[in-house]
């Protein structure tokens, strides 16, 4: 940083390969007035050796020309591309005139451009003044900005929590109500078993929709990968067709226009859905009057210069189109929709993800997402989606591509389960055992070791949650075992997102399950790691 204390002498470094113009250079400054201490440089590699003695500089005044190097190789050498700025004010010198020489110059973090032929005395002390007032009014600017937006994604953190704790406050209220009415019924005796079954569905589903919240965060955060399938987009749109007309509600009609045949693509299918719902939602919102939503599907080819725009990868896409006839968006809005930390929602009215959610579906998904405008005209949203290669483009016509498979059987192995979270041990206890498995249980990762190393018959897996109490994570814990027992399978579970488990990367062969699962899942990766 440049440090500028008045009644001490001026910092200056001049980096120029000519001795008589480092002298020439050297007596105008002392003509100036001002007590100078200058440090001579006559290539780069100097010029670096000074900056790492002297990080006080007061200004550098740099030659274009090098015998080692041009003046703006030394510039983006030492360009801060967050602030935009050198280490301190600097000059570029040159012995002609050049306009692509300026401009590149100041691109890189200089504040002014010197002719040698017309340096004086004035004009280096003028010329030293302004830059010193350029790079400090720039810095200024960019320490502004960057409260600002802390402050910004502060306030932003504070809508974004308070809109979960009103979704997730709702799931709760909704589970802790049907639990408590099937406590009664049951206490009461009641024989109404359809009555209890639908309030037990009830319960489960809303957890689901729980689990299915904390995924989309998840994704839209990119600490979670998408659960990727191979689909036919036509096929989806007209599956969760019915979903979307109770969403928008009767005001609002529905019209599709599908190519008739598209391009399979790759991708998460729930994250889909919930994109096209969520532009559905705001759509409607914009239609309070009622209006139409139109969803087109084509095939699209992007070239090199279309790609760019959209900051993809040229070649074969599927274009989902979304418009609706609303109120539009006002064009300073529009450059801000898809930023996480922007929300036209009153404080506590949603998750405050909105479009961002969508977006960062999208860019997972390696595609990218367009919106164009117009008040009073409406508003269109644009999906690229790359075609899968693997599928060709016919398979497309029928049903999604990606089957459930059968329900694999159980089996009669020894199951070590570390869970240190005694529900969820006993829960994920019965679910094993039922299917025929003996279960062996562990609290925490030194007590599995103990139990791996006195049970005398062989365990077959340790299926472990990886975050513990204790030294030792399930990670950690899992490799040991593997150190004593060569042959045992490994199944591992989490409730955090995968870049923030500590030493992940060491399970990076290994099946790992999030949290929630669902008892079948469970089963069949139990089942297929077992036979592997």
């Amino acid at each position: 940083m440049c440090v500028e204390n008045e009644g001490v002498k001026h910092k200056i470094l001049v980096i120029d390969d000519n001795a008589a113009d480092r002298a020439l250079f050297k007596s105008y400054m002392k003509r100036t007035g001002r007590s100078y201490e200058i440090f001579e440089a006559s290539d780069m590699a100097q010029g670096f050796e000074h900056l790492r003695n002297h990080p006080d500089l007061n200004c550098i005044f740099l030659d274009y020309v090098l015998r080692d190097a041009d003046g703006i190789s030394f510039l983006k050498e030492i360009y801060n591309i967050e602030t935009g700025l050198g280490p301190c004010p600097i000059i570029m010198m040159t012995g002609m005139g050049s306009e692509a020489v300026v401009i590149d110059a100041i691109r890189y973090g200089a504040q002014d451009y010197l002719i040698k032929d017309q340096i004086s005395t004035d004009l280096l002390h003028i010329a030293y003044t302004k830059a010193r007032e350029s790079y400090d009014l720039k810095k200024i600017s960019h320490e502004t900005k960057t409260l600002l937006e802390q402050s910004q994604k502060m306030e932003a953190v504070g809508q974004l929590s308070g809109g979960i704790a009103h979704d997730f406050n709702n799931l709760l209220a909704i589970i802790m109500g049907n639990t408590r009415l099937l406590k009664q019924d049951l206490t009461a005796d009641h024989d109404d078993t359809e009555s209890q079954l639908q309030k037990l569905d009830t319960i489960h589903k809303t957890a689901k929709r729980g689990a299915d919240l904390v995924k989309r965060l998840m994704v839209f955060s990119r600490q979670r990968a998408l659960t990727l399938q191979t689909v036919c987009v036509n096929h989806l749109l007209m599956d969760i067709m019915d979903m979307l007309r109770r969403t928008l509600g009767d005001t609002v009609t529905i019209d599709l226009e599908l190519q008739d045949t598209v391009y399979p693509i790759c991708t998460d299918i729930g994250q889909l859905e919930h994109a096209i719902i969520n532009i559905g939602v705001n759509a409607r919102d914009a239609m309070p009057d009622g209006g139409s939503f139109l969803i087109e599907t084509e095939n699209i080819i992007l070239n090199d210069k279309e790609a760019r725009l959209l900051d993809i990868d040229a070649g074969p896409y599927v274009r989902i189109s979304l418009s609706d006839t609303g109120s539009g968006i006002e064009p300073e809005v529009l450059d801000t929709i898809f930023n996480p930390f922007f929300t036209t929602k009153d404080v506590g009215k949603g998750t405050g993800l909105g479009l961002s959610m969508v977006y960062g579906y999208v860019k997972e998904a390696k595609g990218a997402i367009e919106v164009e405008s117009k008040v009073g005209t409406g508003t269109t949203f644009s999906l690229h989606l790359p075609k899968y290669d693997g599928v060709e483009e016919t398979s497309c016509q029928g049903e999604i591509i990606i089957s459930s498979p059968a329900k694999l059987p159980g089996g009669s192995e020894t199951v070590l389960l570390v869970e240190d979270e005694n529900e969820i041990l006993l829960l994920t206890k019965t679910f094993i055992e039922a299917e025929g498995y003996t279960v062996l249980e562990a609290g925490n990762s030194e007590e599995a070791l103990n139990i791996l190393q006195a049970h005398k018959q062989k365990i077959d897996l340790l299926f472990t949650d990886i975050s513990m109490p204790g030294e030792m994570n399930g990670v950690q814990m899992a490799a040991r075992a593997q150190a004593l027992f060569p042959d045992i399978k490994l199944l591992f579970a989490s409730g955090y997102a995968r870049g923030s488990i500590t030493d992940i990367n060491l399970a990076d062969d290994y099946t790992l399950l999030h949290k929630p699962y669902d008892p079948e899942t469970l089963l069949k990766a139990i089942r297929r790691i077992l036979d592997e």
